[in-house]
């Protein structure tokens, strides 16, 4: 398995591949020496057998010339002599080639010798040949010239015959390394056809895998255009591309049904296409789109296509330049079909109209509630006021009682103002973030509140407080309100008991399913010894006017943690609460360490 893994790595098959060209290289480099020395060794043989042969023939050349001077001396037929004794220039041309055929140093003094004992027996021819034609023939001297021309013959056979015996020696030696580079030869001769035979399979077996991957690829190829062209039509929108050297366009399908036509309706030309456009904008757009292949600049243009049937569609369009694969240019373009978008925009513009009018109307209201509703409150109160002071003894007891419930009434009426205007000012929200020193806060917070801490002898423990990027004054109204609904909602016979601190988020702490991560969050906690109430109001003590305790002796307008609650989201963050009757509330307050 590993194997064929390392097969399908194409550089690690090109490196294998590279070596077997190598190996097949070297291996014909020697296939073609061997070659080289057995063609050498068959010239060897060939010339080694050649030379025997001439030899062969100077010995059969001079053994006529001596039969023939024989049969000459016995029966004086001169028809013996006829053409027998010539010039010896046959036997030089046979020595010429015997030279020709021979190489060294050797060879030379070897074929010296010879032609010196050549040179020797014609002498001995003439001189014999003399003595027989002369009329007085001395038998002796013609006996001893005979035998001279014997052993010079004996001699000359002899030498013939040595040099003969070396040529055959050569040829067998020159046959015997013949033999062994054909025997080498063969076996490269193998080794070469049984790796050329391996790299074949192996390159076929390649070539099926690369085009089973070609295939695989153009399968996922044609899937993701498939999916490509789905896209298109859920995306809303269509490409095309302008080669600026073919000078060709080509636009999606999708590109075609945003101009309200199927697929291939008209040729991808640009003056095609460019009749959709809206005659309003069609000079702009087709000035800006000129200009851009002028100079190769991006683009991004949004215009209007008015389709046949009068639909009228807004469009983005951005194009951008790149190369080919061959270095050619090409503009490719996406439009986005942004109809909805466009109309969802003009009606966020209508919205956001109404929206400034109802801020103007809630300004207004503001206004009122801060000057033109207090305004007649205060005399109300201010005559309450009078009125307690000199005619209350006046009044009958059930006047008394009216009287009572006239001020709490004004009471309640002022704090429900005030209470609406500062969750008014927590929704508007002035959204300047300062370094904001906590403990500093809480301290200013303490100074307001001291004559009513003084009056339920409140106990309050401050630990150290971290530094946050917040909304000053909206963190002061946050404590206030926490430290007063701690205070205005404790025990009869209890004095209050409140800490504030900053506490390490656990684990295991969660907000929407998700863990809380103590390096984005602090949590400060406000923990008194209340009255407290059932965790199962927990969501509804943050909502508008939601009164847990209905009891008169409580006053509250039920928006002091609704006021709370926004003022921690004006921070990005969240609060949570955790309560038991008769034992006190938690509250836990998550602001982002940035913002």
């Amino acid at each position: 398995m590993r194997f064929f893994g390392l097969y399908k790595n194409s550089q690690v098959f090109k490196l294998a591949l590279i070596v077997a060209i190598a190996l097949v290289c070297y291996i014909a480099s020697v296939f073609y020496n061997q070659m080289q020395r057995l063609d050498t060794s068959v010239d060897l043989i060939a010339r080694s057998n050649r030379t025997q042969l001439e030899l062969e023939k100077v010995l059969s050349v001079v053994s006529m010339y001596e039969t023939s001077l024989r049969s000459y001396i016995i029966t004086k037929d001169e028809s013996y002599l006829k053409n027998r004794f010539l010039d010896r220039a046959q036997i030089e041309l046979i020595l010429k080639r015997i030279e020709r055929l021979s190489f060294g140093a050797d060879k030379s003094k070897d074929i010296d010798s010879l032609r010196k004992l050549i040179d020797y027996r014609f002498m001995l021819f003439r001189e014999t040949l003399t003595i027989a034609k002369d009329k007085k023939i001395n038998p002796l001297e013609l006996n001893a010239r005979l035998l001279e021309s014997s052993n010079c013959t004996k001699a000359m056979r002899d030498f013939v015959y040595k040099s003969i015996n070396k040529q055959i020696n050569i040829a067998k030696l020159h046959n015997s390394s013949h033999q062994y580079e054909l025997r080498n030869s063969m076996i490269n001769v193998f080794l070469l056809v049984i790796i050329s035979l391996l790299m074949v399979l192996l390159s076929y077996n390649k070539m099926n895998v690369d085009i089973r991957a070609l295939k695989k690829a153009n399968d996922e190829l044609k899937f993701l255009n498939h999916s490509f062209q789905n896209a298109e039509k859920i995306a809303g929108f269509g490409y095309w591309k302008y080669n600026l050297d073919t000078d060709t366009y080509i636009f999606s399908d999708n590109y075609y049904r945003m101009l309200g036509v199927e697929p291939g309706s008209f040729e991808a030309k640009v003056e095609n296409s460019s009749k959709y456009l809206h005659p309003d904008d069609y000079e702009s757009i087709m000035k800006a789109h000129e200009d851009s292949l002028k100079n190769h600049q991006d683009t991004t243009m949004t215009f209007r296509y008015l389709l046949a049937d009068g639909t009228i569609r807004y469009i983005t369009s951005v194009g951008s330049f790149t190369k080919n694969a061959i270095g050619q240019t090409v503009k490719i373009g996406v439009n986005y079909d942004v109809t909805e978008q466009y109309k969802r925009t003009i009606e966020l513009e209508e919205n956001n109209k109404q929206l400034v009018v109802m801020n103007e109307e809630l300004q207004a209201f503001n206004n009122i509630a801060s000057h033109d509703l207090q305004e007649p409150l205060r005399k109300i109160q201010m005559f309450i006021s009078r009125l307690e002071e000199k005619e209350l003894e006046l009044l009958t007891d059930s006047g008394k009682d009216y009287f009572s419930k006239i001020k709490l009434a004004s009471n309640r009426m002022q704090r429900l103002l005030i209470d609406l205007l500062n969750y008014s000012r927590a929704v508007r929200g002035d959204k300047a973030f300062v370094k904001t020193n906590l403990n500093e806060v809480i301290q200013q917070v303490l100074h307001d509140l001291a004559t009513n801490i003084e009056d339920k002898k409140a106990e309050i423990e401050i630990g150290a407080l971290p530094k946050i990027k917040a909304i000053a004054f909206q963190m002061e109204q946050l404590f206030v309100n926490l430290i007063s609904n701690s205070i205005k909602y404790s025990k009869d016979d209890v004095p209050p008991k409140i800490e504030i601190f900053a506490e390490t988020i656990e684990p295991n702490e969660m907000h929407k399913g998700q863990p809380i991560a103590s390096d984005k969050y602090y949590k400060i906690v406000v923990a008194d010894n209340g009255i407290g109430f059932k965790q199962e109001y927990a969501e509804k003590a943050f909502q508008l006017f939601k009164r847990l305790e209905t009891d008169a002796k409580y006053a509250g307008t039920g928006l002091g943690l609704a006021i709370c609650k926004r003022i921690v989201e004006n921070h990005n963050g969240f609060i949570k609460v955790k309560a038991k009757p008769n034992e006190g509330v938690k509250f836990s307050i998550f602001i982002p360490k940035t913002i």
